[in-house]
């Protein structure tokens, strides 16, 4: 099977009739943005054995690459229009993990009303997998919520707990086995988190109502509050006795598998900050708990300070060695 067999077969479909007579045979999308909405585009790469593991199911890929964009959109109170989507892979790959690659992306395409709009197949020299999707949603015209927006005096509401996608990824990596499985089996909606993002693109809308600024947590909560921090030229206090965690991250603190550290530094919650305007806070929360998250507030926004200081139920200053993901 060739690169234009394998797109015929497998990706057209992806299209859902979206692509015109022509089906993925042009050189470009030609895409309508409706009339008083901004288009709003964002891409992420994601890396085997870097943003996912290596032998992973397709299943999980799949869900991964496009649950991680779509939550770009909704930290930007975007809505899913549609996604380019790019793979290269190291070798030729099997019918079986094509079926099931692209029979995951169709389930999440119909979950999230999204389609794909096009791309490009090609080998790739390393012997790793590598993806990278673009995806494009709307907003009402001039209604985007940027990182920048942050006001002194701003609460900071997160939409729901953090810190499963990190342990679930040290039980994942963990080479003790009995370690690993009885974390495992204690932990399974972690492990669950880890490898199946939840975007949470039905916040869209209270996202641009609502808050002044907003992020996904992405690549750790100290390092994304962090950005939203310096775009917005504000610091931040964080208060611990504000944070809110699973049943399976309040076990592995117990039983000390875990730190704060681990919770603050790590990433791929998904879950957005919100700068949020005092008078908004109690009509946002509520319009989340309606969405069956579980939101809380983390700390305020100043505007006399730098940075992001975290503080503990005693009230004293927790020094954070590691704020979040970088790669170099």
């Amino acid at each position: 099977m060739n690169e234009f067999d394998m797109i015929e077969k497998y990706f057209l479909p992806l299209t859902m009739g979206q692509a015109g007579p022509a089906g993925l045979r042009d050189d470009a999308a030609i895409l309508t943005v409706p009339a008083g909405r901004d288009l709003v585009v964002s891409s992420d790469t994601l890396n085997e054995g870097v943003h996912f593991l290596s032998g992973d199911t397709p299943e999980n890929i799949a869900r991964k690459v496009i649950r991680v964009n779509l939550s770009d959109l909704a930290a930007m109170g975007a809505d899913p229009l549609c996604y380019q989507l790019n793979l290269a892979f190291p070798e030729r790959p099997g019918t079986n993990w094509l079926e099931r690659f692209t029979g995951a992306l169709m389930e999440n395409q119909k979950a999230y009303e999204i389609y794909c709009s096009g791309g490009d197949t090609t080998s790739i020299l390393g012997g790793v997998m590598s993806i990278s999707v673009t995806v494009m949603g709307t907003v009402p015209s001039g209604k985007a919520v940027r990182r920048g927006g942050a006001k002194g005096g701003d609460l900071l509401v997160m939409t729901g707990p953090v810190g499963d996608a990190a342990l679930g990824l040290k039980i994942l990596q963990e080479r003790d086995f009995e370690k690993k499985a009885a974390m495992g089996q204690a932990c399974p909606y972690a492990l669950q988190r880890c490898r199946r993002p939840e975007p949470r693109v039905d916040a869209a809308a209270l996202v641009r109502e609502y808050a002044h600024a907003a992020v996904d947590i992405s690549d750790g909560v100290l390092a994304d509050i962090g950005h939203i921090c310096e775009a917005s030229g504000l610091g931040a206090y964080l208060s611990l006795g504000g944070f809110r965690y699973s049943k399976d991250v309040r076990h592995a603190l117990r039983e000390e598998y875990i730190t704060i550290q681990d919770i603050l530094g790590g990433g791929d919650d998904y879950e957005l900050a919100l700068a949020v305007p005092e008078r908004n806070v109690e009509t946002l929360l509520e319009g989340l708990r309606k969405l069956n998250l579980s939101p809380f507030v983390a700390g305020v926004f100043e505007s006399d300070i730098s940075g992001v200081h975290v503080f503990d139920t005693d009230g004293f200053e927790v020094k954070i060695e590691t704020t979040g993901w970088v790669h170099f």
